[in-house]
């Protein structure tokens, strides 16, 4: 279909109907279609919608408005004259659909790579024709004027492919003998970008074939200035590569005819350079330029810790992830596996990870990055970064000191590689970003409590949500660790056991090993024990392992008032779940608050929605293990009387809400 749609993403927002303007509103809508212009052709749900719209600090009424925006947003492509939806109601969200559209960023993306075909095929002209008609399809700073967090950091991350795409369009250029083109175009990019060194690098090898050895070299030590006053570093050795053939003299015979040639090998040795960490030969036939420093050792990191034995169950999660690495191949494959404390995450994650191993030749890299550990404080990305290069081969000395440049370094040393990356137990978006590599031909996968949805926005990562073991798989879980014939031996016992942990691995397997420590300990003694609910928690911790510890921690990161509808929900025995007006009534609020509060405990993951009722209503369940310990809060904090009066407005507020059933029945 001929396009007679066009969005521009890169500069302002920007949207047309064959050649007619859309007036696209306010800041929120436009935010909302610059989301789906990202992820263009995939389903976005709500929830990365609004973080895009809103950021972290979501309204009350955010479901209601983003349905609104969409609606405001068709009305403006209806009156520009479109014809066709833009974008689609799915159910899971909504989708811009690409029938007739023209983005600029996709055509930036198509044309890079028939820029790169036609380099690699020595059409060096059709190459920096094509890379030059790309560059200009950016009229300025991306997405300009929407400032969410989400979009900034998507328009960043466009930022770095302009830079990338300049650098690969100046050796082109180079290497067609037009050094004076690539001084005229890098120049304002190095000024704005100080500490890239790629680009200076670019720019003194210009300078120096247009015969400008003065200049080339003024650029090298403005460019070491600004990385020894605001890094604490000295130029890399790259660029002091360039730096040495300049010094070395001009370049050899007539500029025009191989000032190009000899441009060409410099920059195809600076970027080998700047790929520290990979392995590959110098490019010989330049007896002109000096060796320079030899890359660093390649290494093949494998940190993937042992899998988790007795592993049962989640063949739903381990299929999606399966079909992670199998994406369009344009786009970096991160999966996101969340769920409450001690549900499996790092089980499933691991057992994926060693599994699909084989798919990623280049090694594999785990941290733990402590976000949610009573023990530890949260990993700080550049600690992270540090490790991680240090794997990958690159020597402490040559690891640069800022955040920045650190996860520049990463990028570039994975680039061409396929690595698995894991990151186990996160805090936030914010902590994952700089670990992520650039190549799609890596996978990352992310464990943690919440779910995520900045990655969701910024990456399109995967869901992959983990829910409690069925009393099957938990009854298996139970037989594997404790051996088929003793629990056999036991049947109604391990059934009941496993019914005590609610499907909780933690708690099975905590169980599971006081057992397996006891052979001749009768399972049913264990249930029965279980059975005190006054004690349960208590039973459930050995060692490292402890069910109260990993509630407790999601628990202090609750807000004050949905703290209290935790601990007075936890008093209500509710196993067939509850609806908004209960925390109305224990908190005496709108049940509009009851929901908002109940929708906080279910992003921290400290209840599991139910679905809706008869009349519409959301419901909601405890886990029951994380039900006693709301109660253990609430007999801990609040006194007695307080406790009696709560449980006294929640009765009566149910008596009315069943005879004004009555009543309209």
């Amino acid at each position: 279909m001929t396009a007679h749609i066009e969005f521009r993403v890169l500069g302002p927002l920007e949207a047309g109907v064959r050649g007619r303007p859309v007036r696209l509103g306010g800041p929120r809508p436009r935010s909302l279609l610059a989301a789906l212009l990202l992820d263009a052709g995939r389903v976005v749900s709500v929830d990365r919608l609004a973080a895009a719209v809103w950021g972290e600090r979501l309204p009350d009424s955010v479901r209601t408005q983003i349905p609104i925006h969409v609606h405001a947003l068709r009305k403006a492509f209806d009156a520009a004259g479109c014809g066709v939806p833009v974008i689609v109601t799915e159910q899971a969200g909504y989708r811009l659909s690409m029938d007739g559209v023209w983005l600029d960023m996709r055509e930036a993306e198509e044309q890079a790579a028939e820029a790169r075909k036609a380099a690699a095929a020595g059409q060096g002209e059709q190459a920096a024709e094509t890379m030059g008609r790309v560059l200009a399809l950016w009229r300025g700073p991306v997405l300009a004027g929407i400032d969410t967090a989400e979009i900034a950091a998507a328009a960043r991350g466009l930022e770095d492919v302009r830079l990338g795409i300049a650098e690969e369009w100046a050796e082109a250029e180079l290497a067609c003998g037009r050094p004076r083109e690539v001084v005229a175009r890098l120049a304002a990019m190095v000024e704005d970008h100080p500490l890239r060194e790629g680009l200076r690098a670019r720019l003194m090898l210009a300078l120096w074939h247009s015969g400008r050895q003065a200049d080339a070299l003024e650029s090298y030590r403005q460019g070491r200035r600004h990385l020894r006053d605001e890094l604490g570093l000295e130029p890399g050795s790259a660029l002091r590569e360039v730096q040495q053939a300049i010094l070395a003299g001009p370049p050899a015979g007539d500029a025009a005819r191989r000032g190009g040639v000899q441009a060409a090998a410099v920059a195809e040795r600076l970027t080998m350079a700047q790929r520290a960490a990979v392995p590959a030969p110098r490019p010989g036939g330049n007896a002109d330029l000096p060796a320079g420093p030899e890359p660093a050792v390649a290494l093949r990191p494998a940190q993937l810790p042992p899998a988790v034995s007795a592993f049962v169950g989640r063949t739903a999660q381990l299929r999606a992830l399966d079909r992670l690495p199998r994406q369009d191949g344009r786009h970096l494959p991160v999966g996101v596996i969340s769920g409450v404390a001690g549900v499996g995450k790092t089980a499933l994650a691991l057992r994926w990870a060693h599994q699909a191993a084989e798919r990623f030749p280049d090694g594999q890299l785990f941290a733990n990055l402590h976000g949610h550990d009573p023990d530890q404080e949260s990993a700080r990305p550049a600690a992270v970064l540090e490790r991680f290069l240090r794997a990958l081969g690159i020597q402490a000395a040559a690891v640069p000191a800022g955040l920045e440049e650190r996860t520049a370094l990463f990028r570039s040393a994975l680039d061409g590689r396929r690595v698995l990356v894991v990151l186990d137990n996160a805090e936030s978006a914010a902590q994952v970003r700089p670990l992520l590599p650039a190549t799609p031909g890596c996978c990352v996968i992310v464990t943690a409590r919440r779910r995520l949805e900045g990655l969701m926005v910024d990456h399109g990562a995967l869901p992959v949500p983990v829910e409690m073991l069925t009393e099957q798989e938990s009854a298996d879980l139970l037989t594997r660790v404790l051996g088929a014939e003793r629990a056999a031996a036991e049947r109604e016992a391990v059934a009941e056991l496993a019914a005590l942990c609610d499907g909780s691995p933690l708690a099975l397997r905590v169980a599971a090993a006081k057992l397996a420590m006891r052979p001749r300990w009768p399972i049913a003694e264990m249930a029965a024990q279980l059975a005190d609910e006054r004690s349960r928690l208590d039973q459930l911790s050995r060692g490292g392992l402890e069910v109260r510890a990993g509630i407790e921690l999601s628990y202090r990161e609750l807000p004050a008032r949905a703290a209290l509808a935790f601990r007075r929900l936890g008093l209500v025995d509710a196993p067939g779940g509850f609806a908004p007006w209960l925390v109305a009534a224990l908190l005496e609020t709108t049940v509009h608050d009851g929901e908002r509060l109940l929708e906080q405990l279910v992003d921290a993951q400290l209840l599991q929605p139910l679905g809706r009722d008869g009349a519409g209503r959301p419901r909601y369940r405890f886990h029951e293990l994380i039900r006693l310990f709301a109660r253990e809060r609430a007999e801990a904090i609040e006194p007695p009387d307080a406790r009696l009066a709560v449980l006294s407005r929640a009765v009566r507020f149910g008596t009315l809400r069943y005879d004004a059933g009555l009543a309209r029945g």
